[in-house]
């Protein structure tokens, strides 16, 4: 279904029809594509039920704009019919221009020991860049996102899914998380009025940040959406929370950071427990997909440490 969706998009942005690949299919199906000047693009067939279309031509619009402000995320393309999004077969569709570079993976950090630490910097300066041009942008009426808040985190249908209802938890876990839970909540709703909040990337992880010539560049803004700044920080630092440097990871990556925009990280490990809960809803649905039983039971254990690791 996906290869005949992406077979008309090809046509409706006229690109090469015979020079594509499939690069990713777990939650959008994209492809890289090319026009008839052999010009790289991404083609994104969008999950259904996810993104409104409202949200995609917003998310569109964003974009457009930090591109103006000189940040490297991808440059939206129109199709033939003069549109950015189209719909084909019930699926959302849109191109994107393409951005060399290599993921900021683990295998990619440690082979690159020497400026390990200068790619966690550069990682926190752009994340501040990214918002402060959106808090100097005037968005529009019509702009419509997710919210990462206090509902969308800790609510009674968090976006990502009722983490505390993972089958992998006993009675005793689920108690515990749900205590927690709503410590947490109680602690968001008494401190938010203080807090930075705004349109945040909302997965700048590994596979969403890549290196070229020590420039970083921020893709797939799929999740993003409004919400605390500090959860966009700790989405980025989760993944190294049980590494032995952490801290200097963190370091760096913060001052990185602040070199562009001050933030109070007080309640930082607050939030790492926060983003480890969403993965936790996330992967609810796709126990079953390959690798899917065993992630879940590496998403329950981060869980579990950083409930014992966090006083609240």
């Amino acid at each position: 279904m996906h290869n005949a969706i992406k077979n008309i998009a090809i046509k409706l942005w006229g690109m090469h029809e015979t020079h594509n690949s499939l690069i990713a299919s777990r939650e959008n199906h994209t492809y890289k594509v090319f026009n008839q000047d052999k010009k790289i693009f991404v083609l994104r067939v969008h999950r259904k039920n996810y993104s409104s279309k409202n949200e995609i031509n917003s998310e569109i619009k964003w974009i457009k704009f930090l591109n103006k402000k000189q940040l490297h995320v991808p440059i939206p393309t129109k199709s033939m019919n003069r549109n950015y999004l189209e719909l084909i077969n019930g699926h959302f569709v849109t191109v994107l221009s393409w951005i060399d570079g290599s993921p900021m993976t683990e295998e990619f950090i440690q082979s690159n020991t020497s400026k390990k630490y200068t790619y966690f910097y550069e990682l926190g300066r752009s994340l501040a860049n990214l918002h402060i041009y959106s808090d100097e942008w005037l968005i529009p009426d019509n702009f419509s996102k997710r919210s990462w808040d206090i509902e969308g985190l800790l609510g009674e249908n968090p976006i990502w899914g009722k983490f505390w209802e993972n089958p992998e938890l006993n009675k005793s876990n689920k108690e515990m998380i749900l205590n927690i839970k709503n410590k947490s909540k109680s602690i968001l709703n008494n401190i938010q009025s203080k807090m930075d909040f705004g349109l945040i990337h909302a997965d700048a992880v590994q596979e969403n940040i890549l290196i070229s010539k020590d420039r970083i560049s921020l893709i797939d803004f799929d999740d993003s959406g409004f919400g605390f700044r500090l959860f966009d920080l700790a989405t980025s630092l989760l993944y190294y929370y049980n590494h032995t440097d952490y801290e200097l990871i963190k370091k760096h990556f913060l001052n990185g950071y602040i070199s562009r925009k001050n933030i109070d990280i007080k309640f930082l490990d607050l939030f790492l427990l926060l983003r480890s809960f969403t993965y936790l809803g996330w992967n609810i649905t796709r126990i079953n997909e390959k690798n899917g039983k065993q992630r879940n039971s590496e998403y329950t254990k981060q869980v579990l440490r950083l409930c014992e690791n966090i006083n609240i």
